[in-house]
């Protein structure tokens, strides 16, 4: 019986102590609308919606006039291209031109021609370095 009053009595406190607890203000307010709609989940849109919605773009794409209209530009702009490319403003070097570089380039001397000539130019920079 005594635990059936201690129960009560507490639940008594802890119900008045609830009711008497301030409203939320403006500001709680606002931060809980901005929590709210930043959560919000938004609607998906039915099939039919999307499928109508692809059509009305597939409609407008066809009004669209094409870049090349004519047979004429479409050549026109092929031949440009071709001209470009052979006069060679890409870049790409043909394999004659890359085999008498690698030729050139294997008649020349090597600037440190022994691993000890090497090792030796690393010491240097080293001391270099260190007295410095």
């Amino acid at each position: 019986m005594n635990k059936l009053l201690i129960a009560l009595i507490a639940g008594t406190f802890a119900a008045t102590a609830a009711a008497q607890m301030p409203a939320p203000s403006e500001k709680a307010k606002a931060k809980q609308e901005i929590v709210k709609e930043a959560t919000k989940v938004p609607e998906q849109s039915s099939p039919t919606a999307n499928a109508a919605q692809q059509k009305m773009n597939t409609e407008a794409s066809k009004k669209v006039g094409k870049a090349l209209p004519d047979k004429m530009a479409k050549r026109e702009a092929v031949k440009a291209a071709e001209k470009v490319g052979q006069e060679g403003s890409t870049g790409a070097m043909t394999a004659a031109d890359a085999a008498k570089n690698t030729a050139a380039s294997k008649g020349m001397a090597k600037a440190l021609p022994t691993a000890k000539d090497k090792r030796k130019a690393a010491a240097e920079v080293t001391k270099e370095k260190a007295s410095q």
